[in-house]
């Protein structure tokens, strides 16, 4: 049997062909800038002899050649290599696109070791070759290696090579740099989506001067500085998912927010939408996961929600929940998992009812009125004390709706007692609801809102009505659907639309 040759008896043109084989290969391995050229440039000293090689590029804003992937260098002489434009011969062939061969960097002035990699070194003895990295005839960076002593036919051989190995490593720069711009454009999408939630869901969104709605805003504070899970407390329409969405506006909003509801739901449809391939936990990973009205999630899946908090990891979502003043009971019934309920509570926000913020009742108001009808709307003396006297069980979404149908009864001007429909128990209501209904659309087409009188009167009652019905059922939507008659699905879509107008 014939032994094969040692690589270092091997013909000059073998070992050249083998390195550019072994090279492309490398290249074409990975789109990180880093791990395509590390192995190009071990490559080169392994088959080749060329030491101490560097891949340098140019930054953009500065010019300035800058060290980006090394062999045979430590971090702190990587950190090192730095060079203006013209300066050493790096800076010079960055400067004229041209490359330079070095027989002795001893006797070259212009070789500068800004890197300190020779130290100690003979450096009669060391030639250095360094080539243009170019793209579309712009010069991006330079690629060099030092080698041992050779004849000048060999040298210029290993500059050929040299060349065509930056060549290919011209494509990885340009893979990088396309990249680059894509993450720019992300990162600032990324930002103009953060702002534009902040602004939606900051503090200056949360309207309220009583302490128990300015406690809430500490608490949000108070959750944005951790992952813990977020337990949100409070009567049906109080604004619970709002503070989750302020919450993960505070901490992760440029990551998902998926809302899934647990209320109303067939068990087996929501253990897909939340545990399936492709469910919210999995969408949610690295963002937020919001579990509405969580005190109506199935006994079985209680169990499958502790293990996946418990798993926990940064890789997975951040759970924020909410539930109405029935949970507590539900705890101490056991219908509802003790070690969940404690395992949710990392921090515990409480979101007052009308009735603990009488307050912020009038505010509130305005805020709406403003959405309704303009910023120049108000309320008269005497229906803004009527709204300060009202009970409001439906908290926002009754006080909401209150105000809208109002305004469209004012005609978008200034709010006066009569134009507040009467609340629960307060006044004899007409004989009829179609007489209700006849004097509010006789109004209506006195002064036409913009929206149209057909459209004002359907959304009004639309709004009031879907109110009522989960105030009656105490915020159970699908009791509510079964009391106006309507699929659950339907009343989701009109509380989303409702939600988002």
């Amino acid at each position: 049997m014939t032994d094969l040759p040692d690589a270092r008896s091997q013909p000059r043109t073998v070992k050249e062909l083998r390195a550019l084989y072994r090279v492309s290969q490398a290249v074409g391995a990975s789109i990180n800038l880093t791990e395509a050229v590390a192995p190009v440039l071990r490559i080169l000293a392994e088959e080749l002899g060329m030491q101490r090689g560097t891949l340098a590029l140019a930054e953009p804003d500065s010019g300035e050649l800058v060290i980006e992937v090394a062999h045979g260098l430590t971090p702190a002489e990587i950190r090192r290599g730095r060079y203006r434009v013209g300066e050493g011969v790096m800076g010079r062939v960055l400067e004229r696109g041209e490359p330079m061969v070095i027989p002795s960097i001893g006797a070259e002035p212009l070789f500068l070791d800004r890197t300190g990699a020779r130290a100690g070194l003979d450096r009669s003895r060391v030639a250095f070759l360094c080539v243009p990295v170019k793209l579309g005839g712009e010069t991006v960076g330079v690629l060099s290696a030092d080698r041992l002593p050779a004849a000048g036919d060999e040298l210029e051989d290993d500059l050929r090579v040299l060349e065509v190995v930056a060549a290919l490593l011209a494509q990885a720069v340009r893979v990088q740099r396309m990249l680059r711009v894509d993450r720019r454009a992300l990162e600032e999408e990324n930002r103009r989506l953060r702002e534009a939630f902040q602004e939606r869901y900051g503090p200056g969104a949360w309207v309220g001067e009583s302490p128990a709605r300015r406690a809430v805003w500490d608490q949000v504070r108070l959750a944005a500085r951790t992952r813990a899970p977020v337990l949100i407390t409070g009567e049906a329409g109080t604004g619970r998912g709002f503070v989750a969405r302020a919450i993960h506006a505070a901490s992760t909003g440029e990551r998902p927010f998926v809302e899934v509801g647990c209320g109303g739901r067939d068990p087996t449809e929501l253990e897909a939408a939340l545990f399936g391939p492709g469910g919210a936990v999995d969408r949610a990973r690295g963002g937020t996961l919001y579990l509405k009205d969580v005190e109506h999630l199935p006994p079985d899946l209680q169990g499958v929600a502790l293990a996946v908090l418990k798993a926990g990891g940064r890789a997975g979502p951040r759970f924020v929940a909410s539930a109405g003043p029935g949970l507590a009971e539900a705890v101490r019934q056991g219908r509802f998992r003790a070690d969940l309920y404690r395992r949710l509570s990392g921090v515990p926000v409480h979101v007052p009812s009308l009735a603990e913020a009488r307050a912020d009742v009038v505010p509130l108001a305005r805020v709406f009125l403003a959405r309704a009808a303009g910023p120049g709307a108000r309320f008269l003396p005497p229906a803004a004390a009527i709204l300060r006297e009202r009970p409001w069980p439906g908290n926002l979404t009754e006080l909401e709706a209150a105000v809208r149908a109002a305004a469209a009864r004012a005609g978008g001007g200034d709010v006066a007692a009569e134009h507040l429909l009467p609340g629960p128990g307060q006044g004899e209501p007409p004989a009829t609801p179609e007489a209700v209904i006849a004097r509010w659309v006789d109004e209506l087409l006195d002064r036409p809102p913009a929206g149209g009188v057909y459209r004002t009167l359907v959304d009004r009652l639309d709004r009031i009505a879907v109110a009522r019905a989960l105030e009656r059922a105490g915020g159970v939507r699908i009791r509510a659907a079964e009391l106006l008659g309507i699929n659950r699905n339907t009343l989701y879509a009109k509380l989303e639309r409702m939600t988002n107008s």
